[in-house]
């Protein structure tokens, strides 16, 4: 039984209407409308009444203008009845005959074997220390030749610290990954490969705006990934929490006061010498001669907080935390710790704002009493070391 071919029925009604069709194509190729948006403006009649194509296809031929010849090439690849594809072929040899040229373009042919997509590089990132130093491995596979790892550990003020490239079996990169970088304080977890080139890439850009040369192997390195690119915000972590789930989180915001006793905040702080003056001001409030109350103590210890908040945290150092707060809440969230992962990520969307004068930033709030008492307290005991010599009598 053959199959009934689809008839396209056509009265005056129909002729009228596919009158209005090929004026308004005419009015808008005289607007300057691409053959694309025409096609999805005529789509619609054509669509609702079948009857007009034909007649529409036929009558083109009256327009005899590249732009209709772009429009009658649209249509044939929409087109998936043979009788309208023969109608469109007449009406672009019609225009051909009349001079009008237009550009056709060619599908290129896809090879039946395609080549093997190279696989993807394997990513692993380091939490960050007080420093702001990490560990940024990258493994990409090499054709018949295991993988090419690239180590490195890089800092946020510094640059690249150290950088390694060498080639691993499948076998030795899994042992060297699970033995020589495992530690329960310092996690390494999996990250996409783009992503941790993209942050070597910093690293490398930190190094040379310092007038510091690269590591050796870093330009062979950066050959072998130049195809790699992270296409994605940065970081990374927002690629798992976006930002307005935990933006208006006061809850949040507040908890991150107890991620400093977490790992790697528990190690966290400032260095000696940049809290070394305000932890001076406060011995000398404790041992001032001048009777305070509890009141005025406590104010005047809250001033120096304060005034060190504020030094200590201009807007450049203010992202520098807010980028290490960001980085690690993605080791939180990849160890399981995603309560603590959105704390972290909220403590660091705060730090986009200057400080509170009421309620600053809780976690660096605590950041900064935290390293002046770290001070204070080897000064104690420095204190107690000295006076026991001295009570020691030579013989």
């Amino acid at each position: 039984m053959t199959k009934k071919r689809k008839e396209h029925t056509f009265d005056s009604k129909c002729g009228e209407k596919a009158e209005q069709i090929i004026h308004e194509i005419e009015t808008a190729q005289s607007q300057n409308l691409t053959a694309e948006e025409i096609l999805t403006k005529i789509s619609e009649y054509l669509k609702q009444e079948p009857c007009l194509t034909i007649h529409v296809i036929k009558s083109l031929a009256r327009i005899p203008t590249p732009e209709t010849a772009q429009l009658l090439i649209g249509m044939m690849a929409e087109a998936d009845e043979k009788q309208v594809i023969k109608s469109i072929k007449r009406t672009l040899y019609k225009l051909k005959q009349k001079g009008v040229k237009w550009e056709e373009k060619t599908q290129k042919k896809t090879p039946i074997l395609k080549p093997p997509k190279p696989a993807e590089p394997k990513g692993y990132l380091g939490s960050i220390d007080t420093t702001g130093s990490r560990i940024i491995v990258i493994g990409k596979p090499q054709p018949l030749r295991g993988l090419l790892v690239i180590f490195s550990i890089v800092n946020d003020q510094e640059g690249i610290q150290e950088f390694n490239l060498k080639e691993f079996s499948k076998k030795s990169f899994n042992e060297f990954m699970k033995d020589a970088l495992a530690s329960a304080e310092f996690p390494i977890v999996t990250a996409p490969g783009a992503y941790c080139i993209h942050l070597l890439k910093e690293a490398a850009s930190l190094t040379q705006s310092l007038s510091r040369p690269l590591p050796q192997g870093y330009h062979d390195a950066e050959r072998e990934c130049r195809n790699i690119v992270w296409n994605y915000p940065a970081p990374l972590i927002y690629q798992y929490i976006p930002e307005d789930e935990v933006i208006d989180s006061a809850h949040l915001l507040k908890d991150s006061i107890n991620l400093h006793k977490i790992m790697p905040f528990a190690t966290w702080h400032i260095a000696a010498q940049e809290v070394e003056k305000y932890a001076t001001r406060i011995i000398e409030t404790q041992q001032s001669r001048i009777v305070l109350l509890p009141d005025q103590k406590e104010a005047r210890l809250n001033t120096i907080y304060r005034d060190a908040l504020d030094d200590l945290f201009p807007e450049e150092k203010r992202l520098l935390w807010k980028r290490r707060l960001e980085e690690v809440a993605y080791i939180l969230l990849k160890t399981g710790k995603e309560y603590e992962a959105k704390a972290s990520l909220s403590a660091a969307i705060d730090l986009n704002n200057p400080f509170s004068a009421i309620d600053p930033n809780p976690f660096i709030w605590n950041l900064v009493l935290k390293s002046i008492y770290i001070l204070l307290e080897e000064d104690h005991e420095k204190k107690e070391d000295e006076k026991k010599t001295s009570l020691i009598i030579a013989p």
